[in-house]
């Protein structure tokens, strides 16, 4: 049994697998910040945010794209349904984590490709580009939360931070020291990722904040590789 430290916000049985999904946390704030200031007004990781946008298209408020919103929904399913096929033919946790990440890699190069051939317009304008680069991120990130269900370390599943800020505030009492660092650092990572993510989109655009995506899922993934092959921390 793998020893205990403080930085595996877990118990044994996750390892390093814990500090892999805070990164892929961190991921989802900067490219949802990329889709909401840039790629439409819609959320690609986040759907219960994009099901209130939706709502919101359908009142006829201006700055909403109800086109954009379901485009991104249906993409999302299909991401995770494709990880549901994926869960089933790889039972190791970290050999998922791996492949989920090189495919994400692959798909947000696409998006990037997209942004850099028709960068958005003034007022992330809805068009055929920006279009497909949300769809191409929501799929990814289908990919990315259905993958972090599996994995399945409490708290973080990558995308949606409610349940644990309920956890902390209704079990403050009950708490051990590993659960509050990981439910603080789940959100923590989520607002980093979204406070980066918008200043980089705000001073210099989309593309450099996919590629500062694509820079960290390429530390995941290598770090994910690196453990699998030495050994990994985590048990299944």
């Amino acid at each position: 049994m793998p020893q205990r430290h403080w930085w595996h916000l877990a118990d044994p049985r996750h390892g390093s697998l814990p500090l892999l999904l805070l990164l892929l946390t961190l991921v989802t704030g900067v490219i949802d910040a990329v889709s909401l200031l840039a790629l439409g007004r819609v959320f690609v990781a986040n759907m219960t945010g994009n099901v209130v946008i939706m709502g919101f298209a359908v009142a006829g408020v201006p700055e909403f794209s109800l086109l954009t919103s379901c485009v991104a929904l249906a993409a999302f399913l299909i991401g995770a349904a494709a990880a549901g096929t994926l869960v089933e033919r790889l039972p190791s946790r970290g050999e998922l984590l791996r492949l989920a990440i090189g495919a994400e890699i692959v798909l947000l190069a696409l998006c990037l490709a997209i942004v850099l051939v028709w960068p958005p317009g003034p007022g992330a304008s809805v068009r055929a580009s920006t279009v497909s680069a949300a769809a191409v991120a929501a799929l990814a990130m289908g990919l990315q939360n259905a993958v972090a269900r599996r994995i399945a370390v409490p708290d973080l599943n990558t995308s949606v931070i409610s349940m644990s800020m309920v956890g902390l505030a209704a079990d403050y009492r009950h708490l051990r020291r590993q659960t509050v660092y990981r439910r603080a650092a789940a959100v923590l990572s989520l607002l980093v990722g979204a406070t980066v993510g918008a200043l980089i989109v705000r001073t210099a655009g989309p593309a450099p904040a996919l590629a500062l995506i694509l820079a960290l899922l390429a530390v995941a993934g290598v770090t994910a590789h690196v453990l699998l092959r030495r050994g990994p921390d985590w048990e299944g």
